[in-house]
C-alpha cells in the first residue's frame, strides 16, 4: 500500500492499534516458532521514509561502490554463480546488487562486477538462519525456518545505508513479524514485490502516475490456485488475494514477482502474468480515484496527487486488468521463471525462465508485452529439472481446480432475479443472469474488488461479511436491442438508466447482499 500523508496515517494507527489492543511483542513468547528472531530490530528505514520513487527513493550511496569493500569476504570453499540472472529464493539482484544465499547467509556484490562476493551484515540470531529470499527493487525479505520474515531496506544503495527489521503489517509497518503464506518457504511459490514504477497502464489504456510505492508478498496457497498477497499497510493476515488465472482455477506450481507484475507457470510450461496490487485493484481511495464506467481517453494527471483530486484527468478504470497468457516458449524449461524491472513503467518487465536450447544451458527471456521468446547461454548446470511435457501448446486446463461450490440467488424488489453460479469472491469479474419476470434470461456481469480494511479477517468466505465494491454490468445483454425493451426499461426504472450500476456487496458463505439493490441472494 502506497505511503501517503500523516493525517492518513494516524487514522491508521489508531484504526488498528483500537482493533488490535493486545497485539503480540517479539520475544514475549519462548517458543521460537510463534515469534520472530528478537535480535532483529524492530524500526527501520521502512518505518521512516515513505517510498516515493524520485523524491526520497533510492537513497543516496554514502560512498558509491567502494562501500562494499568494507563488507567480509566469503569463506574459501563456498560456490558462487559467475552472474545472478534469475530471481528466486536462492538469489536475486536489482540494478545495484547482485545476492546469493549461502548456507544460511547471504553474499553480496556490485551488479556487473567480477569482484568477490562478501558477507551481508546480517543480526546475530539470524546468521545462518536464513533458508529463503527474495529481492526486489529497493528491498530483500529474508525467511528463516519457521517463515517469519525479515526485511532489508535500501538495495539500491550502498551496504552502509542497509538496515534490518522484523516488523511487517499494519499499522503502517509496525505489527510485531509476519510469516510467508506459502507452505514451503523455501519453494518457489513466494516473492517480494516493490513497485518504484512512475507510471502504469490501466485495462482501458488510460496512463496513471504512481508517485506513492508499493510492497507486497505475495504467495501461492493450498493447491497453487490461490495467490495471496501480504502488504505492510494492511492487517497481517491471509484475507487478500489476486485472483488467479482461468476463473482462479489454474494450478500454478511456481511464481516470481516484480514491481506489482505477478509471473506464474504450470506443470506444462503454461505461463500468466497480472499487473495487479491493492492500489491497482481499486480499492485504495487515499492515493487512488477509480471509475466504473466508460469515462473515454482523458489526458494524464501530472502527478498522483493531481489525479486523486481533479476530474478533469482520467480515474483508473476498473475492473482492473486479468490476466495476460503468455506465449509457450519453443525449446525446453524448468520451472525457475522470474520477472524483473526492466525499466521505469509497470509495463517495463522481462520474464526469464531457466532452460536449455540445442543442449546448451541458459535462460529464455522475453519483455511482458513481446510475442517471441529468445535464449541466453550461461553454460551454467541448471537448477531444476526440464519439464517432461511442454509442447507448443495451450494445456492450461490439464489440471483446473475444482470450480467452486457457492452459488447464490435472489430476487429484485421489481420482481427480477439474479443467480451467480460457482462464486468465487477474489475474481474480478463473475458470470450473473438476470432473469426477468416473464422468464427471460440475460447474462450480465458482476465486477468486484476488496475492500480496504483496518482489521484482521479469515481467508476467504465465512460468516463474518466480507465488502466488496463493485458494478453491475448490462452492456454483455445488449439492451439496446429492441428485442430487448423489457430489459431496457428495468435500466431505466430499477437502475437509473445506467448499464454499469455501482454497488456494495456483503458476501459471507452463505448470501450475497447488493446495495444499494436491497437484494439478498441466498446460498443455492
Amino acid at each position: 500500500m502506497g505511503r501517503w500523508t500523516f493525517g492518513v496515517r494516524v487514522v491508521f494507527v489508531v484504526g488498528c492499534v483500537l482493533a488490535g489492543a493486545g497485539m503480540p511483542t517479539a520475544g514475549a513468547d519462548p517458543d521460537a516458532q510463534s515469534r520472530p528472531l528478537g535480535c532483529v530490530p524492530e524500526i527501520g528505514t521502512l518505518q521512516i521514509i515513505p517510498p516515493l520513487p524520485g523524491l526520497f527513493l533510492p537513497l543516496p550511496s554514502i560512498k558509491g561502490p567502494s562501500e562494499f569493500d568494507d563488507l567480509p569476504v566469503a569463506p574459501a570453499g563456498l560456490e558462487f554463480p559467475p552472474s545472478v540472472e534469475l530471481r528466486d529464493t536462492t538469489q536475486g539482484f536489482n540494478d545495484v546488487v547482485e545476492v546469493v544465499l549461502r548456507e544460511g547467509a547471504l553474499y553480496a556484490r556490485p551488479r556487473g562486477s567480477a569482484g568477490p562476493w562478501r558477507a551481508v551484515a546480517t543480526p546475530g540470531c539470524l546468521a545462518g538462519q536464513i533458508v529463503a529470499m527474495s529481492l526486489n527493487n529497493n528491498m530483500l525479505v529474508a525467511a528463516d525456518a519457521n517463515g517469519w520474515i525479515y526485511s532489508l531496506d535500501n538495495l539500491l544503495s550502498g551496504p552502509l545505508l542497509w538496515n534490518w527489521t522484523y516488523s511487517y503489517g499494519a499499522p503502517i509497518w509496525l505489527w510485531p513479524g509476519d510469516r510467508v503464506a506459502a507452505a514451503d518457504t523455501t519453494a518457489q511459490t513466494w516473492a517480494i514485490s516493490h513497485r518504484m514504477s512512475t507510471s502504469f497502464d490501466d485495462a482501458e489504456g488510460n496512463r496513471h502516475p504512481t508517485t506513492a510505492g508499493l510492497v507486497e508478498l505475495v504467495s501461492l496457497t493450498g493447491d497453487g490456485s490461490r495467490i495471496v498477497y501480504q502488504d505492510p499497510w494492511l492487517p497481517p493476515d491471509r484475507s487478500y488475494e489476486i485472483g488467479g488465472p482461468l476463473d482462479g482455477r489454474f494450478i500454478s506450481n511456481s511464481l516470481s514477482v516484480s514491481g506489482s507484475v505477478t509471473f506464474v507457470m504450470n506443470r506444462y510450461g503454461d505461463m500468466y502474468t497480472r499487473k495487479y496490487d491493492l492500489d491497482m485493484a481499486g480499492a485504495n481511495h487515499i492515493p487512488g480515484r477509480y471509475t466504473w464506467q466508460e469515462q473515454g481517453r482523458k489526458p494524464s494527471a501530472p502527478n498522483q496527487l493531481v489525479e486523486r483530486f481533479d476530474p478533469q484527468y482520467a480515474a483508473i478504470s476498473l475492473p482492473a486488468q486479468d490476466w495476460i497468457a503468455q506465449p509457450k516458449i519453443p525449446g525446453e524449461i524448468t520451472g525457475r521463471i522470474s520477472v524483473h524491472d526492466s525499466g521505469p513503467l509497470v509495463e517495463n518487465r522481462e520474464l526469464r525462465v531457466e532452460g536449455r536450447r540445442d543442449g546448451v544451458t541458459g535462460y529464455w527471456f522475453k519483455d511482458l508485452a513481446a510475442a517471441d521468446w529468445q535464449f541466453t547461454a550461461t553454460n551454467q548446470p541448471l537448477q531444476q529439472q526440464i519439464l517432461s511435457a511442454n509442447p507448443n501448446l495451450d494445456q492450461s486446463s490439464l489440471t483446473l481446480a475444482p470450480e467452486s461450490e457457492l452459488s447464490f440467488r435472489g430476487a429484485l424488489p421489481t420482481g427480477w432475479t439474479l443467480a451467480v453460479d460457482h462464486f468465487d469472491w477474489a475474481q474480478t469479474k463473475h458470470a450473473v443472469t438476470l432473469t426477468s419476470p416473464t422468464g427471460h434470461a440475460y447474462p450480465i456481469a458482476l465486477y468486484t474488488t476488496d475492500e480496504l480494511r483496518l482489521l484482521p479477517r479469515g481467508e476467504g468466505l465465512d460468516q463474518n461479511p466480507r465488502g466488496l465494491e463493485g458494478a453491475l454490468d448490462l452492456r454483455p445483454a445488449d439492451p439496446r436491442n429492441p428485442d430487448n425493451a423489457e430489459l431496457a426499461r428495468f435500466i431505466d426504472s430499477t437502475l437509473n438508466g445506467q448499464q454499469i450500476y455501482e454497488v456494495k456487496v456483503e458476501a459471507t458463505e452463505s448470501h450475497l447482499v447488493l446495495d444499494p439493490l436491497g437484494s439478498v441472494l441466498d446460498r443455492t
